[in-house]
């Protein structure tokens, strides 16, 4: 096959799937770049849903810990922490971890090992 024979063949599979409004692009600037290239617009995905989380305290005499970990890439930089807490809501402990290369999930896991380990 020659050159042109394969552009108008990705062309065409390109302006058949744009018709079929099938599938999301990720939110970025390279998607909606290549996107233009073909003349087709693009459908990001829905924003997410922002739901009101509220703390509440555990049972008298319990400790309550709340953890997080995140990533800036997959995998990449991150971090991950924890919080320790009574029935009060006094902060009885809490911990920080600088992560080197780590998927987003690791991190999560690792805080709650941490805090499991803490505690």
């Amino acid at each position: 096959m020659d050159f042109r024979s394969v552009l108008s063949f990705v062309w065409r599979s390109v302006s058949d799937a744009n018709r079929l409004e099938i599938g999301c692009m990720r939110n970025c600037v390279d998607d909606l770049l290549i996107l233009h290239c073909f003349d087709l617009y693009g459908r990001p995905t829905r924003a997410p849903v922002i739901r009101s989380v509220i703390w509440s305290p555990p049972a008298p005499g319990w400790t309550k810990v709340n953890t997080d970990g995140a990533a800036l890439s997959s995998p990449g930089a991150g971090g991950c922490g924890g919080i320790f807490r009574n029935c009060r809501a006094f902060v009885k402990g809490c911990f920080t971890v600088s992560l080197d290369h780590v998927f987003a999930f690791e991190a999560e896991l690792l805080a709650a090992s941490i805090a499991i380990n803490f505690a």
